[in-house]
């Protein structure tokens, strides 16, 4: 039988993460859950998920959620147990009943059916379809997955490595993503997995301050925040200098679809002139090469 390790990268959380947690020891065998320097002391928090069954690790300082990740596979690695695969875990995401088991049964199905596995991700994440690229013997392949309940083979991390903590946040799950391309590695879904994550902050669309409806319905805007858009453009240009040759295609669609974005909430969404500062600073990082954690300005 499969043992699985789930890990999950803390950051401020909130008392939800209990339930969360709760979900995850109901469906693995180990949970590690890393606090990735939150300002705001979490230490109620942490004993309390230590309580329920979890391992607590806590980084000294804000060092992003590859590096978290990163520590926490390291110390599940390093079980009595070692587990067969690694579930990789936000702290606002609720798994249903069952979801593991139907990402290790994709797994071994896509294994005997001679898909080289190098990650399995969920058919929907809260209601959206995951991205699909096609079939292989009989197989429902993905294109790049979110970060957030994503189960990888522990052999996969022996073999290409773990995530890369220099980008800090935004574009992780992506860089894995095409390494393991690279490496002949498929992503593959699990028909019969849904995942409840929160894809960026919902606001209602306004243009010089008038609410914007469509058909009488208001129009809401899908945002992230205001900080990471500096990450997001940064490291956009990062992994198109390391991947954007052997994926064009991939790169041309990226940069299409961040541009896009910024462009629409620009428009419709309040914060726009640091939304934009944040986006430029980071096409600037991205071209000199900075990576790691953005520093404060002195």
């Amino acid at each position: 039988m499969a043992v699985t390790a789930a890990v999950v990268s803390l950051f401020n959380p909130s008392r939800s993460v209990l339930d969360n947690a709760a979900a995850l020891l109901s469906q693995t065998d180990i949970v590690v859950v890393v606090d990735d320097g939150s300002p705001h002391d979490p230490s109620d928090i942490l004993a309390e998920l230590e309580a329920m069954g979890c391992v607590v690790k806590r980084l000294a300082t804000n060092s992003g959620i590859a590096e978290a990740l990163n520590t926490g596979i390291a110390d599940a690695l390093s079980s009595e147990i070692k587990p067969d695969y690694i579930l990789t875990m936000d702290q606002d995401s609720l798994l249903d009943p069952g979801y593991v088991a139907a990402l290790v049964d994709a797994a071994k199905a896509a294994t005997v059916a001679g898909v080289r596995v190098g990650m399995v991700a969920p058919a929907t994440i809260r209601g959206l379809p995951t991205r699909r690229e096609g079939t292989e013997h009989g197989i429902a392949l993905g294109g790049e997955p979110i970060q957030s309940g994503l189960l990888v083979p522990v052999p996969v991390l022996e073999d290409v490595g773990l995530l890369r903590s220099e980008l800090f946040i935004d574009g992780v799950d992506t860089e894995f993503y095409l390494r393991c391309r690279d490496a002949g590695l498929k992503a593959v879904i699990a028909p019969n997995a849904a995942l409840d994550h929160a894809l960026g902050s919902m606001t209602q669309g306004r243009i010089l301050g008038v609410p914007v409806s469509i058909a009488g319905k208001p129009l809401a805007v899908r945002t992230a925040a205001t900080w990471r858009y500096y990450y997001i453009f940064r490291n956009r240009i990062l992994l198109a200098k390391d991947y954007g040759r052997r994926h064009f295609l991939w790169a041309l669609k990226g940069f299409l679809a961040d541009y896009r974005h910024l462009a629409i909430v620009s428009v419709l969404a309040p914060g726009r002139r640091e939304r934009l500062a944040q986006a430029f600073a980071g096409v600037a990082a991205g071209f000199a090469g900075r990576t790691g954690r953005r520093q404060a300005a002195s």
